[in-house]
């Protein structure tokens, strides 16, 4: 079985290669689902650490539908990776109807070069799974993340197993969301070879804020927080 552990830190991805893991996605913010880490994170992970790294490239929270400053982002964030040596990257994009976006997938395949090319759980949003594997595979690409459309990856078992089923190793299915001590005989009895999981603890800081930081209102993920130019405008002339 190879186990890829989502490392949302130095301190994750250094202890998944102590537990023995066979590979860490690299990642921030897990709160959000995850976005691209730092540089100074991946380069640290890269210089000290031997695990396999696949970077987990997302620009931003919420739908993976991205205007093409996010995307020319997302394809200089990929080729730094490549710069770095990292075995791979882990991303995804879609149409406005949710349907995989083929001409884009593309390109960010075209930029990962030799790098290993991970579809994620965005891929958990298409409406119509069976077609979207089909075109991934048609893509090449050589894994899809996924909970089988479902909030944990037992609750979508059913359809992983279908999915494997297509995908017949090309490409090869990698169960995630949810994933425990519990669930995880489960999905080894059902004939997967890589799992995907946090084996996250959350542990206090010790340290107390006068304050919250969090402002909910950016965290929903069905609308997208941008700089307005008038209201800048506003502000400064009455500055």
């Amino acid at each position: 079985m190879i186990y890829e552990i989502c490392a949302n830190s130095y301190e994750s991805a250094k202890n998944a290669e102590a537990a023995g893991a066979t590979r860490i996605e690299l990642c921030s913010e897990l709160g959000v689902g995850g976005i691209t880490p730092s540089y100074g994170l991946i380069k640290k992970v890269m210089d000290e650490l031997s695990i396999g790294n696949c970077v987990l490239i997302r620009p931003r929270s919420g739908d993976f539908t991205y205007s093409e400053e996010e995307f020319d982002v997302m394809l200089r964030d990929i080729v730094l990776c490549r710069e770095l040596g990292c075995q791979g990257v882990v991303t995804g994009v879609l149409l406005h109807d949710n349907t995989i976006d083929v001409e884009r997938t593309a390109k960010l395949k075209e930029a990962a070069g030799t790098m290993e090319f991970i579809y994620h759980r965005a891929f958990d949003c298409t409406p119509d799974p069976i077609a979207a594997i089909k075109t991934l595979k048609k893509l090449g690409v050589d894994r899809i993340l996924s909970s089988g459309g479902k909030k944990s990856a037992i609750e979508g078992l059913p359809l992983l197993k279908e999915l494997q089923r297509i995908g017949n190793g090309k490409p090869m299915i990698m169960p995630g969301g949810g994933i425990n001590a519990e669930s995880i005989v489960q999905i080894k009895a059902a004939g997967f070879s890589e799992v995907h999981f946090s084996g996250m603890v959350l542990g206090s800081t010790g340290i107390k804020l006068p304050f919250s930081f969090m402002t909910e209102r950016f965290l929903d993920e069905e609308k997208r927080g941008v700089s307005d130019r008038e209201i800048i405008r506003k502000i400064m002339g009455n500055g």
